[in-house]
């Protein structure tokens, strides 16, 4: 006895239903340039690691806390093994020099602070990708309230952070300055908590800095000392490393990184019942971001994003005021039915409070690795019906 057809519509459910579950749950976003589309992804990921550079997973990048665990890293190879009995944090050039010790800093009041931490050379058109970034909660005592512990900084118009992460006669600490207006401006914490947990040797252990809306070249990690200056830091780092080209008249002028600029880029595509849901974040600049917008079709068309912004976020919580959100990025949502399988072209641009918009194509009177702040073009392949 053979068993008669199925009914047409009982057919389409079963070739529906099929079709769903091989659907894929995640597509991946390739970028438009740089190692990843020379070499491939997985011999990019290796050529960063080698320069001791490790991008955060992409769902790390669309959620307003970043997970510890595989957070980003740009450092030297370095990890240091420090004692907290034995810590010591030397502070120079200020009113009254002090040598504080962990529990020192313990006893101090604390503040906290949800910040991007990014690479200056993030997504830059090299890298191609955007994955050296990541927002933490970090709590410690202000930088202000370390320097009031000192007698305040006395003479000192600069600072130069440096930290323990030597190795033997081959790398002294790495050192960083920044102008005590810069520090006070950003709201400057050294940090000994991260996400609620004390740092990780790889974080920096037991001590770093955060500076708020300044890229992260500055935030020295196995703070050692502080040293207050009377001039710019002259270190390697501050004067020819983290440096773009700008044109200032009809000559090129050497100007260091600092503030992070207004940018966003879609890190994530995921199933999302019938099509797909994009998922990103949005951050930088002197205003908090007021929307943003994607583009799935190569920038001929723009729609706005779900916005879930910081102070919205984390109205609830008490142990955060609003100043401490300055530098947080906002995080958005698309939900996207392409109307067929194929290739698509996609993007965000964010906007700030006064309008503002993020940059389509970089400055033409800059020219360097840093701060790139430029719509991020992606390129993903939708899976058509079977």
């Amino acid at each position: 006895m053979t068993t008669p057809p199925a009914p047409a519509d009982t057919r389409a459910l079963v070739d529906a239903r099929e079709a769903a579950l091989a659907m894929p749950e995640e597509l991946a976003l390739r970028p438009l340039e740089g190692l990843p589309t020379w070499f491939g992804e997985r011999v990019a990921q290796a050529l960063l690691r080698a320069v001791s550079m490790e991008e955060q997973s992409p769902a790390g990048l669309s959620s307003m806390v970043t997970p510890v665990a595989g957070y980003f890293r740009r450092d030297r190879h370095v990890h240091p093994s420090i004692d907290a009995a034995s810590y010591r944090l030397e502070i120079r050039g200020v009113a009254a020099a002090r040598t504080l010790t962990l529990d020192d800093l313990r006893a101090m009041p604390w503040e906290e602070r949800v910040l991007v931490q990014e690479c200056a050379g993030n997504g830059n058109h090299m890298m191609g990708s955007a994955g050296l970034r990541g927002q933490a909660r970090w709590r410690g005592p202000s930088l202000e309230r370390v320097l009031e512990a000192c007698g305040g900084p006395g003479e000192a118009s600069h600072f130069a952070f440096h930290g323990l992460d030597r190795l033997g006669m081959l790398k002294a600490g790495y050192h960083y300055g920044l102008s005590l207006e810069e520090l006070r401006r950003s709201r400057a914490l050294i940090a000994l908590e991260m996400n609620g947990a004390p740092l990780s040797r790889r974080h920096g252990f037991p001590a770093r800095l955060v500076v708020p809306k300044i890229y992260s070249m500055s935030h020295v990690k196995w703070l050692g000392r502080i040293e207050g200056k009377q001039a710019p830091h002259d270190g390697i780092h501050n004067r020819w490393v983290f440096t773009n080209q700008e044109r200032r008249g009809d000559r090129w002028v050497r100007v260091q990184a600092r503030w992070i600029g207004l940018k966003s880029v879609i890190s994530c595509c995921r199933r999302d019942g019938d099509g797909w849901l994009l998922l990103g974040s949005a951050w930088g600049g002197e205003r908090p971001i007021a929307r943003v917008e994607v583009s799935t079709d190569g920038g001929s068309t723009w729609q706005e994003a779900a916005l879930d912004r910081p102070h919205e976020h984390f109205s609830g919580d008490a142990g955060l005021r609003p100043e401490d959100l300055d530098g947080a990025w906002a995080v958005f949502s698309y939900r996207w039915r392409p109307a067929a399988g194929g290739s698509y072209t996609i993007a965000s641009r964010a906007f700030d409070a006064d309008g503002e918009a993020q940059r389509m194509e970089e400055d033409p009177a800059v020219r360097g690795h840093f701060n790139q702040t430029r719509v991020k073009w992606r390129r993903v392949v939708v899976p058509g019906p079977k």
